[in-house]
């Protein structure tokens, strides 16, 4: 990383602040020093000597080049602490010890799962790096697994609950997979320090796929490693509180917090292979690389537990669970997988006094909440300029046509469609953090009313005390960090429905520019069918023209002969043709020459069934109901058959009224009343007007009913007048009137003479044409018996 003037500066003031605190603890220390001495010269009792005035202003001890950043992530009133050690952890952590051999065993023998091996197969497939004596790199610079790009911060939280970051006893330079190694191999196991850690803080950001196996070896202990890769790999923001009823230990004394959303990718960073990414990850103007990243924060409680709970559940299976004391001795785990330049390394300093594990935890939660900020405002920046108007947009037509006219390549399109979606899903990620967050701190975990989570309020000691109001504080925080988060969700909001619009804008002109063309292209089609008729009209008139003259050049023709014959011979046949073409030219025409060729062809159908009847046969398609034998229907051209909607009116009701008693006049309806309406003769009026006006065919069985029984019938006159006015199917029937009726196919039943008939009874398509004639209906009794045609 390049080391800019602004980072210089930082670096200076850094130092100079360093310089200031040293020089302060060495007044502090000299003047203590010197009352000791006059109260010894005096007699009297020299002051009590306290840590107080070397903890509150021990300065960091080391100053990491590669990975100092702009921004703290801390207020003033973190460094507030009280002089009483007994508010704070005073177990040590147990000792620990790991080694390499017991790293190749680890890598041999452990059941790694598959979300492990997304993030170790590289290691567990190299069978060359087990064998190696070393099997971290140790030459200084760049190599292949790109762990010279990794950082890591490790601090030992001390009695006084101030973080001192680990120094290493050799100044050798070794690479910066081996220094992290060095740093994490061991908790005090050093004999020669005595300052015991009652805590851990291990940040690693960027590991190596062997780092990531390191940190599987010497957390396992304390955390479900296996877990925690799988939550790594899953893409989703998830929280997975302390499980006292869980079989695993682990569960029981961890508190896993994972985060996953999407960054911008940085210069000379690549994603890890587990990580969805851009597959090009330059950066232009038309376009951003974005890769999803990922980071966990696990809390451990080490030691023995402080009490069982009782599980209230009617379907558990493990019945009493186990809860350990949040002053217990600690681990705190953060892995960060972000290809950027963009972390926070200033969450813990020796400035900090952290009375147990929770709150070493619930800080460095609040650092991955602030470094989501940056990240997400990073990528919204992006989107943005990326749909931003030029700078020019306002006075050049060119560039404004640019954005309100989609080119070949869908340029527009594509990058809104994708701007747009991207925001959504940044929302999603947001929404997915900020649920997981409040589900898992819910209140009673902040106050200690909760039976399962940190238990303890104020009332239990003045440890506990001291403590709520540390998480008081830390959570007004890390509300604070969240509606940072919820206002960069609305900020994305507001930018999609700026990207619609100016998609809706984009289609809107493409379509009226597509549109244009499409008007044109059937301008063009118009013209090309003008001439394609024109040329059709020019061949047609030489066609018959061409005819004469081929008869005429035959061989066979005399050529002695003039052109008179040849001159009436093309009138003849010219003329004709030229007329029958132009009237079919037009709508009039063609519709009159269709009717007429239809009625010839019908007139020679005709033609050919009565001189087969002479013979004594009727072919089978004589039988099929064809356009010649239904009622004549209106000839006039469409433009002519208009009606006034009074007109329209009137033959509606003419059709559809039945005819009413001048003494009795009562609208139609579709079902007759129940009610009969008697006559002074006993009849009612529905009966005398369903007699006049209904013809029913009666038959012994529903058997009965075929087309011969038909005819049978009505050779034998064997119909009778009925009083049903409509069919079984609710519909009423036509009126009869007499005076002004269409003729029924009663009425045309004569036309037909005996001998067709009973040609006909053979089968039904006597009756097939019959009822081209009229309507048949058919009702059926109930109960089977006889069943009547209504026709």
């Amino acid at each position: 990383m390049a080391l800019d003037a602004e980072t210089a500066k930082e670096m200076i003031q850094k130092l100079a602040d360093d310089r200031a605190t040293y020089l302060d603890t060495l007044s502090r220390a000299h003047d203590v020093l010197a009352r000791a001495l006059e109260a010894s010269a005096t007699g009297k009792l020299p002051p009590p000597l306290t840590s107080d005035a070397v903890r509150r202003n021990t300065v960091t001890s080391t100053l990491d080049i590669e990975s100092l950043k702009k921004s703290s992530t801390f207020s003033p009133d973190d460094s507030d602490t009280d002089d009483d050690e007994s508010l704070f952890v005073q177990t040590p952590l147990p000792k620990e010890s790991y080694d390499e051999d017991g790293f190749r065993r680890h890598l041999r023998t452990h059941n790694w799962t598959c979300s492990d091996r997304a993030i170790v197969g590289s290691v567990l497939d190299n069978k060359q790096l087990l064998q190696r004596s070393a099997m971290f790199p140790v030459t200084l610079g760049p190599v292949d697994d790109r762990s010279h790009l990794s950082h890591y911060s490790i601090f030992d939280v001390g009695k006084d609950g101030a973080p001192l970051q680990i120094q290493r006893a050799d100044q050798k330079p070794v690479s910066r997979a081996q220094a992290i190694w060095n740093s994490i191999k061991s908790i005090n196991a050093d004999a020669s320090r005595t300052r015991e850690a009652v805590g851990r803080i291990t940040i690693v950001r960027e590991p190596s796929p062997l780092l990531f196996a390191a940190l599987h070896y010497t957390m396992t202990p304390h955390f479900d490693m296996d877990e925690i890769f799988r939550m790594l790999t899953e893409d989703k923001t998830k929280a997975e509180r302390h499980r006292p009823f869980s079989t695993d230990h682990r569960h029981q004394r961890s508190f896993v917090f994972t985060l996953d959303f999407y960054t911008i990718i940085g210069d000379e960073c690549q994603p890890m292979t587990w990580q969805k990414a851009d597959e090009d990850h330059g950066m232009s103007k038309s376009h951003v690389s974005i890769s999803r990243c990922s980071s966990v924060v696990a809390l451990s409680l080490v030691g023995q537990p402080s009490r069982p709970v009782k599980n209230k559940a009617r379907r558990a299976e493990q019945k009493i669970g186990q809860i350990f004391d949040p002053f217990a001795p600690w681990h705190v785990l953060s892995m960060q997988s972000y290809p950027d330049w963009r972390h926070s390394i200033d969450a813990h300093n020796s400035t900090r006094h952290y009375v147990n594990g929770p709150e070493a935890f619930l800080i460095t939660l609040r650092a991955e909440f602030k470094d989501a900020q940056k990240r997400l405002m990073e990528v919204y920046n992006r989107i943005s300029d990326l749909v931003r108007m030029p700078s020019n947009f306002m006075f050049s037509e060119a560039a404004r046509d640019k954005l309100l006219f989609e080119d070949e390549e869908f340029t527009y399109s594509r990058r809104y469609f994708w701007a747009h979606q991207s925001l959504g899903i940044m929302n999603e990620d947001i929404q997915e953090m900020s649920h997981s967050f409040r589900k898992a701190f819910t209140d009673s975990v902040w106050d200690g009313s909760s039976k399962l989570v940190w238990p303890g309020d104020e009332s239990v000691s003045s440890r506990y005390a001291n403590w709520r109001k540390r998480m008081k504080k830390l959570r007004e925080d890390l509300e604070s960090e969240l509606r940072g988060l919820e206002n960069i969700a609305a900020m994305n909001s507001e930018k999609m429905k700026e990207i619609k619009g100016l998609r809706d804008n984009l289609f809107s002109g493409t379509s009226v520019l597509e549109s244009r063309r499409s008007v044109d292209q059937a301008m063009i089609t118009v013209q090309q069918g003008h001439n394609i008729k024109l040329l059709t009209l020019v061949t047609i008139f030489f066609l018959p023209l061409t005819f004469v003259t081929s008869v005429f050049g035959m061989e066979i023709i005399d050529n002695e002969q003039g052109f008179l014959n040849f001159g009436i011979v093309t009138c003849v046949i010219c003329v004709p043709t030229y007329f029958l073409i132009g009237s079919l030219n037009t709508t009039s025409g063609a519709h009159f020459w269709r009717k007429k060729t239809k009625q010839f062809f019908a007139g020679i159908g005709e033609m050919t069934v009565n001189l087969f009847a002479l013979f004594g046969y009727r072919p089978e398609w004589a039988n099929r109901p064809s356009s010649f034998h239904s009622a004549p229907s209106d000839t006039r051209p469409l433009h002519q058959r208009s009606q006034s909607a009074k007109e329209g009116m009137a033959a509606r009701d003419h059709i559809s009224s039945p005819p009413t008693s001048p003494r009795n006049a009562t609208p139609f309806n579709r079902r007759p009343s129940n009610t009969p309406n008697t006559s002074r003769e006993g009849r009612s009026q529905n009966e005398i007007h369903q007699a006049a006006t209904t013809t029913t065919i009666q038959f012994e069985d529903e058997e009965d009913t075929g087309p011969k029984h038909l005819i049978r019938k009505l050779d034998q006159g064997d119909h009778r007048k009925t009083n049903s006015w409509g069919s079984s199917n609710g519909i009423g029937t036509m009126p009869m009137d007499r005076s002004a009726r269409q003729p029924t196919f009663l009425d045309r039943i004569p036309e037909v003479d005996n001998a067709q008939r009973d040609e006909a009874s053979q089968g039904e398509g006597w009756l097939n044409r019959v009822l081209t004639l009229g309507s048949v209906s058919t009702k059926k009794k109930k109960g089977g018996g006889k069943g009547e045609r209504e026709v």
